[in-house]
């Protein structure tokens, strides 16, 4: 890993923005491929995203530790890493990943360049593309965009939204004074964020627009509030302190004359509350995409939409990874899906630059069932 402070013109066959999940995963396939040049830019440090969660926040998805079994760890980036084994943890803390991250950076050796904003990107004349940074031009036959969705809520989901306290602006529920707080939202970081208000003493009022939790149709997490999501809900549910108000599609908050606010609702009720609403309403669709949105075909959803192989539909050579990435009607957004995507834009790569691509499979069925896409769906296993 190294800091960038030099003016560069470097000319790399990949580059990859971002060093998270996604990018550091990413990176993992790329390093056995012989010959290839490639870097990885992160504007901070390696799982800055990560480090920014708030302190009493855990990974949905458990860690377990059962590589000798020939089944990876659900929220390791590389197969024979286990975040669980590094951390201790079976739920692991922002924190806790990104020095798993860390470490896997540092023991692989990966190319890392902390410290480098891509400020713009354009594609070249005679193909590739120029990243633009404070450092200086920075030029690739292929790029990888990995910059995640956290650093990117929506702040805004309705009218006056931006009075109101984001989960992602919150580092310490702890730290937020003694009082009564209204939480809009009925999906994870909406049911995390009144969890871990109520064991700090405050009452919470939590506004949905319908539970999330009861619909046994669905088995796709991406859906449906997680396992480790309703425990915790069935330990608040009969509190006192709790109020769960359904049907409430909130339209917009507008902020009271003498204090406070007023939270409205698409039927015409309203709810008063001194402290900033909390919005647990999610982040941006497309998220870290959209500093590049020149570049992509967006769909009607917000989303980008992409190749088989996740390259972008209007920039050859320009490929997506992580959260945002979406196939039909699959979504990756946890990291035990979206490293599935890692070794056939590794495999395409090395064909396109006419390199043996046998090293770049070798890790294509590493991940165990997970990457069995014979799999039936919605299956009861």
């Amino acid at each position: 890993m190294q800091n960038a402070d030099a003016k560069t013109a470097n000319i790399h066959d990949v580059v990859i923005v971002g060093a998270g999940a996604a990018g550091i995963g990413m990176a993992m396939a790329l390093k056995n491929i012989p010959s290839l040049h490639y870097t990885i830019l992160e504007r901070e440090r390696i799982g800055e995203s990560f480090r920014g969660w708030p302190a009493q926040t855990k990974f949905i998805t458990p860690s377990f530790n059962s590589n000798s079994f020939g089944l990876a760890d659900l929220n390791a980036v590389d197969a024979s890493s286990s975040p669980a084994k590094f951390s201790g943890s079976e739920h692991l803390s922002g924190s806790q990943y990104a020095e798993y991250l860390s470490f896997i950076a540092d023991s692989a050796k990966l190319d890392v360049m902390c410290g480098v904003e891509v400020q713009d990107v354009y594609p070249g004349q005679l193909g590739g593309f120029r990243l633009f940074t404070e450092q200086g031009e920075i030029n690739t036959r292929f790029l990888i965009w990995a910059c995640g969705e956290y650093q990117f809520p929506d702040l805004e989901p309705f009218t006056g939204g931006k009075l109101c306290l984001h989960y992602a602006q919150v580092d310490d529920w702890s730290k937020l004074q003694s009082g009564h707080y209204s939480v809009i939202g009925g999906y994870e970081s909406a049911i995390d964020a009144a969890f871990n208000l109520l064991k700090q003493g405050h009452s919470v009022r939590l506004l949905i627009r319908q539970p999330t939790w009861d619909t046994p149709e669905i088995s796709d997490p991406s859906l449906v509030l997680s396992p480790y999501s309703r425990e915790r809900l069935r330990l608040i549910e009969a509190s006192d302190k709790l109020e769960i108000v359904s049907q409430a599609d909130i339209v917009e908050v507008s902020k009271k004359t003498a204090n406070g606010f007023r939270i409205h609702a698409a039927d015409g009720r309203h709810w008063d509350t001194i402290e900033p609403p909390v919005l647990g309403t999610g982040f941006m669709s497309g998220g870290g995409a959209r500093q590049i949105a020149h570049l992509w075909q967006w769909g009607n959803n917000g989303h980008v939409k992409l190749s088989e192989i996740d390259e972008s539909t209007i920039t050859p050579g320009l490929f997506l990874i992580g959260p945002q990435v979406r196939q039909n009607k699959l979504i990756y957004c946890f990291i035990y899906k979206f490293r599935q995507r890692f070794a056939a834009i590794a495999s395409e790569i090395s064909h396109r630059l006419m390199i043996d691509s046998v090293t770049a499979n070798d890790s294509e069925n590493a991940w165990g069932p997970f990457g069995n896409t014979e799999c039936c769906e919605d299956c009861e296993c």
